[in-house]
């Protein structure tokens, strides 16, 4: 069987992400691609402006984006979690605490460079859970090291990142390809280096469109997606 590989701009403040991470990790499974596939995560904030310390609730932020009220911002995060809840993901989008990604996309980077593809992605999985289950600030790295350490992390590369800037070339670099792609929503998924999948679709979708590209036919679909003016 000829191998599947998936390449994937993501950030941990999008809930579409995570929705979109876990179908694609479903649609392998189910496609049963577990040992003929290759996924890897690439680096992309919604946000960069965003600070290393808490910015507010999230119906605040989503109604400052859309010029919306709070009381519309919230409809809105409820259908995300409506959407989540129906693909049995436990995603609470409005305790969701935002703040800047980038340091776990450097800690993303060590795992995928000290990890096998297998645990990077697991990890990966776990801070989407980390960001939308527990709550966990994306910025503070102190937080996030019992996952890192969980996950295989050793201390000693741990402590190197964060006492310096391992990986911001890095990070910088993958979001400046997602920018030479022209790619201003996530999740924006490349399958095989030539078919472009933008944004969260069904898990059901997504094991079609990996059977017919396999077959070596071009699919376009587009799903749910988080841009820099906001997630719709």
């Amino acid at each position: 069987m000829k191998k599947l590989s998936v390449k994937f701009f993501s950030d941990y403040a999008c809930p579409f992400c995570y929705i979109g991470e876990t179908h694609l990790k479903r649609a392998i499974q189910e496609s049963g691609l577990e040992n003929d596939s290759d996924v890897t995560m690439l680096s992309f904030e919604l946000d960069p402006t965003f600070p290393n310390h808490y910015v507010g609730p999230s119906t605040q932020l989503l109604a400052s984006k859309y010029g919306i009220s709070l009381s519309q911002a919230s409809e809105e995060i409820k259908k995300v979690e409506t959407m989540a809840s129906d693909s049995d993901i436990a995603l609470d989008y409005v305790h969701a605490r935002y703040t800047s990604t980038f340091p776990a996309h450097r800690l993303t980077k060590l795992a995928q460079k000290k990890l096998s593809s297998e645990k990077a992605n697991q990890f990966i999985d776990r801070l989407f859970q980390a960001m939308f289950e527990e709550h966990r600030e994306m910025s503070d790295l102190e937080a996030l090291k019992p996952l890192a350490l969980e996950a295989g992390i050793s201390e000693e590369d741990f402590e190197q990142l964060l006492n310096s800037d391992d990986y911001s070339e890095q990070v910088r670099s993958e979001e400046a390809l997602a920018k030479q792609y022209g790619i201003n929503a996530v999740p924006y998924f490349i399958i095989n280096d030539k078919y472009a999948i933008p944004g969260a679709l069904p898990t059901s979708e997504m094991k079609k469109i990996f059977n017919k590209i396999l077959e070596e036919d071009q699919i376009i679909a587009e799903g749910a997606a988080c841009g820099v003016d906001g997630c719709k």
